[in-house]
């Protein structure tokens, strides 16, 4: 699959779960206060979460985000990046970029005040290599698959059954591991719908290259490189 195809329908999944988390929860689930409590949502009402007071997005940095993704992907700290193969991307090459110091080679004491230009792209090559990683490991020891476990495809390399339990539980598992929480319905379907994207775009390992877009998708969400 060429690498501009992958950024289309990369880009287009990106799009379609900001959507979907960005629509306004009502009712309960949106933690509303109960009438007539002083602004505080009922203790004894299930379901009710109180809204952040604060909405003070953080970006978690080099040395978070490797560890996260390390542990999302159960994969060695050391296997998350690695430019030609010996340099970790994290805390060698893009240490500055995603928000560290480099007091040796650049007489960099503090973090830059903010996030530079390249920032977006150092994290999402961290995440595709820890993703195609993580996929390489599952489809060839499938007995001791983390994430696409018993995923069949068919003769053309495709998903056999979008809608199978296999991939549902697959896309559950990453957003359990990855962002602590189950899929919502809209975010299932997105994702389901994001193999329809690949394949159509041309790609040569349809269902290979959506097990990477999927994990993708939910390592470089605002959700996993925030807090």
């Amino acid at each position: 699959m060429r690498l501009e195809s992958l950024r289309v329908v990369l880009l287009s999944a990106v799009l379609a779960l900001t959507a979907c988390s960005s629509s306004t929860p009502s009712g309960d689930d949106a933690g509303t206060p109960s009438p007539g409590g002083n602004g505080q949502p009922d203790p004894g009402t299930p379901g009710t979460v109180a809204r952040s007071s604060r909405n003070n997005l953080r970006f978690k940095g080099a040395e978070r985000l490797a560890s996260d993704f390390a542990t999302a992907l159960s994969l060695p700290l050391d296997q998350v990046c690695n430019e030609l193969g010996q340099y970790p991307c994290t805390s060698f090459v893009h240490t500055v970029t995603l928000g560290g110091v480099d007091p040796y080679a650049s007489s960099l004491y503090e973090p830059l005040t903010v996030s530079g230009v390249t920032t977006p792209i150092a994290v999402d090559r961290v995440a595709l290599s820890a993703c195609g990683r993580r996929v390489t490991l599952d489809l060839s020891t499938p007995s001791a698959a983390v994430l696409f476990k018993g995923i069949p495809l068919d003769a053309q390399g495709r998903l056999a059954t979008r809608e199978g339990t296999p991939v549902k539980d697959a896309i559950t598992a990453l957003y359990q591991r990855g962002l602590l929480r189950d899929p919502t319905d809209a975010e299932l379907s997105a994702l389901i719908q994001l193999s329809t994207d690949i394949e159509s775009s041309g790609s040569a390992h349809p269902g290979q290259d959506w097990m990477k877009a999927a994990c993708f998708v939910v390592l470089t969400s605002a959700e996993s490189v925030f807090f």
